[in-house]
This record gives structure tokens, C-alpha cells and sequence, in this order.
């Protein structure tokens, strides 16, 4: 039976948040259950004429209830129809005095809306229509005489004293939840404050910050100002602010009137529209001659002391928002000559198109006589000096960073191989000039090499202009060297390369799949996308004995789609026990930089009709913090709901950075430690520190390389969420995997 009352239970409105709707709801309740139980006990033995209007009023007073609460505001026709229904109920009831409870429950209901001159109008209602019951008893028809007077008489000053106190109680209510509301706007903006660093950000944060302190203080407004000389602009005003004229007058917030904050004179102008009488005025921070106006018919003390703290905020976070900037700025900039520095070269190549993007690499010619014949400080002059020819130069698209020593360096966009060359050629000669410095003729020429990014990104396209720039010298100097795969690799290596290219374009790579097993109930939870190459001659080749070669010749972003979209189309069917896998794939820094990344990850989801949530990306540490683009394109796969994992986690030079500032959902313990945790107990201690991070951080684990029992025994009571390694199964192909999941025989594993 108890069983059964559960789901209506459960189907009852819950109580709403907050103390204001909480205590309404609650009254509201009260109310409608003392006049359901006052009605129904004067049922019994009525006439028809009674029972009529017991039921009408009960409709009455009930409809009326509801729609305040509902509109969350008392309308005067609706305390008016309480009044009529009151002096209806009384008399319907077996004698006026029944009508008490249900007075008494609506004066606490009426006490928490409105206006406390309202609320003494309805208490002054709900009196007149008890008396008016009293005298107009005997002229109801099935009446049959007089009743007493004292038993309704008698409680009306009680009547009187309950409205008093409910009153006073929701008057404090107000003020408390006003007061929270407050309270909770200010530490929001506090939290919302914390490294922030636009400035236009930190405004409109603010800005909503004081329409949520004005919504709590009813018939509170709020606008802001700008000191033009002669008069006030108006700059803003909260939500619900009427009109109000364009300008004001300066006279309201000038320094003579009570020192340079605090009340200021009511502008007639507002006081029209908005009805309020008090006004303070508080200097807005960052903003010469600007200000805040608070305006109410009572702006309580705490109001002003939190618009202060508000104010107080603000200034904090716009002073970070300098010193970042101001910051950021230094850390962009080579303090020697002014030039963009490396940081701001990469993250100007990351962001660049493949398309019609060169790269020139510059390294003077015989400096190191000019800094050890004349010293450093005629050297660092040479520097400046050449800095500003090389800015000169290009083109205000272009960019041109001083990486270090006497190396520069130069981005040109939208060029192509003509333009590239012929600009590369004009440094040469601009840098070749004679530099007159005290008398002293200087001379240093320049070798450039120059690549484009047609194929590669990033620090590949830097390393091929470097080594274009080392053949420039070593050919003589003073001279520009364009890079060409002779520069890089033997005829060997090169035809190794196009062999590769062959394979990657003709879709020839093998994708095979390794499971990660779950280590608390063994089943299989996702699966890791792996590449092996086929090769004509040499046989089944494992990553490393290729990836090298992809990587430097820019392969690696076609070989990445292959088995982006092989390992999709595999995994889509795959569960078990009805438990949808997952699918790690890896990709390289060079993939997560390049433009066609993204694109290719939603093109292999939605060929595959795979959800983002079973992808599962997994990166190095270097991947996430060497580059910009790269960490860009880690926070667009979280955006999309593709999930993160950190490949061979402690083996890095920066895990713990990396766990506090990129979005990962997966740690995969690097093999290294898992070799050694069923002996060595400082992979042990390593192992089990790991697990604890990664749990404090809502972090799920992978150990990696698990090929033997005790390793398996060892990494279980260690916390680890799930395994990965040949004591489950080596890295199959998609057929046999799937024969795999199916066969739980041939999955068991003795631990």
C-alpha cells in the first residue's frame, strides 16, 4: 500500500529555492488546506442554500489564492474578491465564528505580497466582512435566529495583532532574501572576475552584475554616466529602466556636494520617471569622469556598501587585466629590438593557411666578428639596426620575429613562389648595406633559406627553412637557398618517402585494434586504433619504423584521416554486453596544429554515424602545451564532446602542468611503470600517486603494456579504471577483434 502512494507523492509540487518562494509556497499551501477543512466541516447538515455558497466562496477564495501565487503579486480586485467571499464564507458557515481559521491561514498567506499598506487594506477587508456577516445574519433564509456577537467579535483584535506580526516577519523575509540575492551577485562576480582580461567582458559582467542587485531591492535603478564638461551622458541602465533624457545635469555629481562620492541631489529628470527620491553617486573605476548612479525612494546603507565592494572588484580585475595585457605583451616581444619574439612567430605560423604561406629564415653573416671586434654593445646596435630594416621591408601582413642570437625570421601570407623569392632576395641586399656606427663602417651579409607550408606546419616548415639556410652558407654566404628534399635525405630515404606517399594515397595502411579492458569486471570498454604498413618489401612494419618519415614530410595529416575514418567505421557496431566501445585514436602534433584536423574528425563522424562521445583523441604533453594551435584544437574537440586522453602520462617534462590546464578525460600510464609495479616500489609509489591525482581529478585511468598477472593483480588494487596490453590481446585486425568480443571463452584471463 505504501508502495503504491509513492508515485503521487512524487507527482506533488515540489518547494521552490528561495526563502521568498519557498515561504509562499508554503503559506499558499496552508491556506488552501485550512479552507478545504474548514468547508468540509460545514457540510454536514447544511441546507442547499448553504452548501451553494460555502462552495462558491471556497472557489472564490481558492482561484483567487492561486492566481497570486502564480502571478507572484496581490491585485486589488483580488483582495476585494476575498473580502466579498470572506463576508459569503461566514455566512455560509453553521455560525460566522467557523470563518476564523481560514482568516487567520490568509492573513500569513497576504502578508508576504505587496505593499504593507495593501496588506493592512485586506486585514481592514477581511475585519469588515466578518461584521457585516454578524449584522446581516438574520437575513439569510435558513438562519433561524440571531447569533452571538461576542464569539465574533472577540478575535478581531487578534485578527489585527496576526496581520501586524506576519507582517513584520515577511518584511524581515524580504530584506534576508534581498539581502542573499545581493550577497550571492557580488560573490558570482567575484568568481566570474577571476582571470578574466578583456575589459569590455569585465563591464558587462558588472553590468549584470547591478541589475541583479537592483531586481533584488525592488524599485531600485540603476544608470551610468560620462562627465562631458557642461552636462552628464548617459552611458547605460539596468534591465526595466524607463526612458530616461539623453543628458543630465552636471551639477548632480560635482565634487562640492558631499565630497566626491556618497548622496547627490535628486535630478528632477529621473525622479519623473523612475520615482526615486534617494539618489548616490559612486566613481566608475578605469573610466575618467565617469559614474554610477543608485537611485530608490530608500537606498539602504548595505545597498551602498556592496555597490562599493562591487566597485572595488571591478578596479581589481581591470588593474589584472593591465598587467596581463602589459604582460603578455612582454612575453610576445624581443626586449633587444622591439620585434615579435619566437612564442609570437609560432603562434603567427600555427595560425596561418597552408595555402601561399612562406617562411624565410635569416642568420647574419660573419656577426660573430663584428660582437667580438667591437663588442657586445655595438653588436646589440647592429641588431636594432638590422631589425629595423628587416620591419621596413615587408609588408604590414607580414611578420617578421627575431628568434635568437643573430637569427631572424619571416612569415609572408598570401605570396607565392615569385614573390617569396624575390623578397627573400631584397633582405639579402637591404642587410648587405654597410652600417656607419661612431665613425666605423660595419658589414654583414645574410643567408636565408626559404620554405613553404604547403605541405607541412608549424616548427617542420621552420626546420626545413633552417636547413635551406645552413646550405645557403655553406654554398657562400650572403646568398638565399630555396629547400628541396636533396637538402634533407638521401636517394635511399627518398625513395623510402615516396613509397610511403604511394601508400598513404592509395589507402594501402593497415588499421588494427587493441582492447582496453575494464579491471573491475573485465569487460571490454573501448578500443585503441593503431597503423601498421604493409611494405612491398621489407614486411610488416610497426609505427616507429615510419612515422618519423610521415611526420617529416607532412604524410602524417593524410595517414591521420585514413585511420581517423577506418577506426570510426570499425568501432560503430562494436559493444559488449550491450555497452557501446569507445575508440582511442592517436594524433601527433603536427595533426592537432594543421587546418584540416577538426574538419576531418567531423567528416569521420558523421560518415561513420558515430557519436563524438565514443571518439576518443589521445595526445602527448608536448602536443597540448608546445603549441598553440594544437592546445586550440584540444579545446574544440572537448567543445564538440570528443573525449581527451593524455598518451604515455609521466614520461613527460610537464605532466602535472598538463593535467591543470588542459580539458583531458583520460590518463594513460605510461608501460615504463607498469613493467615494474609487481616488484620495484618505486614505480609502485609512481603508479599509485598517479591514480590518486587522476581520481582527485575526475580523471579515468589506462595502465599500459599490462602483460602479466601480477602486473594485472597489482594495477587492480591500485585503483586503475581499466588495462591495456598483450596478457588481454596483441593489436588485431577489425575481424579478428570482433570474433574476440564474441567469444568470452577466449577473453577469460587468470589473475
Amino acid at each position: 500500500m505504501a508502495g503504491s502512494r509513492l508515485p503521487l507523492l512524487r507527482r506533488l509540487p515540489e518547494r521552490p529555492a528561495g526563502l521568498v518562494a519557498g515561504t509562499r509556497w508554503l503559506f499558499h499551501l496552508c491556506a488552501l488546506l485550512v479552507l478545504g477543512l474548514t468547508a468540509a466541516g460545514g457540510l454536514p447538515g447544511g441546507t442547499p442554500g448553504a452548501i451553494a455558497l460555502l462552495g462558491c466562496s471556497t472557489l472564490a477564495l481558492a482561484g483567487s489564492w492561486s492566481y497570486g501565487y502564480r502571478a507572484g503579486r496581490r491585485p486589488l480586485w483580488g483582495d476585494a474578491l476575498d473580502a466579498l467571499a470572506f463576508f459569503a464564507f461566514a455566512l455560509a458557515c453553521p455560525a460566522p465564528v467557523a470563518a476564523f481559521p481560514v482568516a487567520f491561514s490568509a492573513q500569513w498567506f497576504r502578508a508576504v505580497y505587496g505593499r504593507t499598506a495593501h496588506v493592512a487594506a485586506y486585514t481592514a477587508g477581511v475585519v469588515a466582512a466578518m461584521v457585516s456577516a454578524l449584522l446581516l445574519w438574520t437575513a439569510v433564509p435558513w438562519h433561524d435566529g440571531p447569533t452571538a456577537a461576542a464569539p465574533v467579535l472577540g478575535p478581531l483584535p487578534v485578527l489585527v495583532v496576526n496581520a501586524v506580526v506576519s507582517r513584520h516577519l515577511a518584511l524581515g523575509l524580504f530584506a534576508r532574501d534581498a539581502a542573499q540575492r545581493r550577497d550571492a551577485a557580488l560573490a558570482d562576480l567575484g568568481t566570474s572576475l577571476l582571470g578574466l582580461t578583456d575589459r569590455d567582458e569585465i563591464y558587462a559582467r558588472t553590468w549584470a552584475a547591478a541589475s541583479r542587485v537592483c531586481a533584488s531591492q525592488p524599485g531600485m535603478v540603476v544608470i551610468t554616466v560620462l562627465d562631458e564638461g557642461g552636462h552628464l551622458l548617459l552611458r547605460g541602465q539596468t534591465a526595466g529602466f524607463p526612458s530616461v533624457p539623453g543628458t543630465l545635469p552636471r551639477g548632480i555629481v560635482t565634487a562640492d556636494v558631499a565630497g566626491a562620492t556618497g548622496p547627490c541631489p535628486p535630478p528632477p529628470e529621473l525622479v519623473t520617471v523612475t520615482g526615486a527620491t534617494d539618489w548616490h553617486r559612486l566613481p566608475m573605476p578605469e573610466i575618467p569622469h565617469g559614474w554610477m548612479l543608485v537611485g530608490a525612494q530608500s537606498v539602504p546603507s548595505d545597498v551602498i556598501t556592496l555597490f562599493r565592494a562591487l566597485m572595488n572588484q571591478v578596479a581589481l580585475a581591470l588593474r589584472n587585466a593591465h598587467s596581463h595585457g602589459a604582460l603578455e605583451a612582454q612575453a610576445l616581444t624581443d626586449p633587444l629590438t622591439g620585434l615579435p619574439n619566437r612564442t609570437a612567430f609560432t603562434a603567427a605560423l600555427a595560425g596561418a593557411p597552408a595555402d601561399g604561406t612562406w617562411v624565410l629564415y635569416l642568420d647574419l653573416d660573419d656577426f660573430k666578428v663584428v660582437n667580438d671586434g667591437f663588442g657586445h654593445a655595438t653588436g646589440d646596435r647592429l641588431l636594432r639596426c638590422v631589425a629595423e630594416r628587416l620591419a621596413g621591408a615587408v609588408r604590414e601582413e607580414d611578420l617578421c620575429a627575431r628568434l635568437g642570437g643573430d637569427e631572424f625570421a619571416v612569415v609572408l601570407h598570401g605570396a607565392t613562389e615569385e614573390e617569396a623569392h624575390a623578397t627573400a632576395r631584397r633582405l639579402v641586399e637591404l642587410l648587405s648595406s654597410p652600417v656607419v656606427f661612431d665613425g666605423r663602417v660595419l658589414s654583414v651579409g645574410a643567408s636565408v633559406g626559404l620554405a613553404p607550408s604547403a605541405h607541412e606546419r608549424g616548427m617542420d616548415v621552420v626546420q626545413r627553412a633552417d636547413i635551406a639556410m645552413y646550405a645557403a652558407k655553406r654554398a657562400g654566404k650572403n646568398r638565399v637557398q630555396s629547400f628541396t628534399p636533396s637538402l634533407l635525405t638521401s636517394e635511399e630515404e627518398a625513395r623510402f618517402e615516396a613509397e610511403l606517399r604511394f601508400a598513404v594515397d592509395e589507402g594501402r595502411l593497415l588499421v588494427v585494434h587493441q582492447p582496453i579492458v575494464s579491471a573491475e569486471d573485465g569487460r571490454c570498454v573501448a578500443v585503441e586504433a593503431l597503423v601498421r604498413w604493409e611494405h612491398p618489401t621489407r614486411g610488416l612494419l610497426s609505427p616507429p619504423q615510419f612515422l618519423d618519415v610521415a611526420e617529416r614530410t607532412g604524410l602524417i595529416v593524410a595517414l591521420g584521416e585514413h585511420v581517423l575514418r577506418r577506426a570510426c567505421a570499425d568501432v560503430r557496431d562494436w559493444s559488449d554486453d550491450g555497452r557501446p566501445l569507445l575508440v582511442h585514436v592517436n594524433a601527433s602534433p603536427t595533426q592537432l596544429a594543421h587546418p584540416r584536423f577538426l574538419p576531418s574528425v567531423r567528416e569521420a563522424l558523421a560518415e561513420s554515424d558515430l557519436e563524438p562521445e565514443r571518439l576518443v583523441v589521445e595526445i602527448t604533453e608536448s602536443s597540448a602545451l608546445d603549441s598553440p594551435g594544437a592546445r586550440a584544437a584540444i579545446d574544440e574537440l572537448a567543445a564538440m564532446g570528443v573525449g581527451v586522453a593524455v598518451d604515455d602520462f609521466g614520461t613527460g617534462y610537464s605532466a602535472l602542468s598538463l593535467l591543470r590546464t588542459v580539458p583531458l578525460d583520460i590518463v594513460k600510464i605510461d608501460k615504463s611503470f607498469v613493467a615494474g609495479a609487481a616488484t620495484e616500489p618505486a614505480d609502485q609509489a609512481v603508479l599509485s600517486a598517479i591514480v590518486r591525482l587522476a581520481r582527485d581529478l575526475g580523471l579515468v585511468t589506462v595502465a599500459e603494456g599490462v602483460e602479466d598477472a601480477d602486473q594485472q593483480r597489482f594495477v587492480e588494487r591500485a585503483g586503475i579504471t581499466a588495462v591495456q596490453g598483450y596478457l588481454h590481446l596483441r593489436p588485431v585486425p577489425a575481424g579478428e577483434l570482433a570474433c574476440w568480443l564474441a567469444d568470452p571463452a577466449r577473453r577469460a584471463v587468470t589473475v
